[in-house]
């Protein structure tokens, strides 16, 4: 008889477990996404970059070849051509941290190449 009252009192011990790591599971996940948005939108600067880089060499529309590598969730916040021994160009743009409508929190990235001159 005391064996069965023990399994009862167990009984409901899942459920709270449950709802205690489901938060804590969203709250990782959603991390983890950030993390690689913020990956993915550091490596589309790079290119960015790479590719005005090489517009300008080949003497065509920097901006056009700059817009085209960004993704339409990044901001392009400058776009500058500067002096070097090529076609110099450092791309800015703004990576949106954290959870839409909940936290506005931004990072700038900012990313350069440079390619000979064609």
């Amino acid at each position: 008889m005391r064996l069965r009252f023990a399994r009862r009192s167990d009984r409901g011990s899942m459920a709270v477990e449950l709802i205690g790591f489901v938060p804590v599971l969203t709250l990782v996940t959603l991390l983890l996404v950030q993390g690689f948005l913020a990956a993915a939108a550091v490596t589309s600067a790079q290119q960015a970059a790479r590719d005005g880089a090489r517009a300008a060499s080949l003497g065509r529309d920097v901006s056009v070849a700059v817009d085209d590598q960004i993704p339409s969730w990044v901001t392009l916040e400058n776009l500058d051509r500067y002096a070097c021994s090529g076609e110099c160009v450092a791309v800015e743009v703004r990576i949106p941290i954290g959870i839409p409508g909940i936290t506005v929190r931004d990072v700038t990235v900012t990313r350069t190449a440079e390619f000979p001159r064609g």
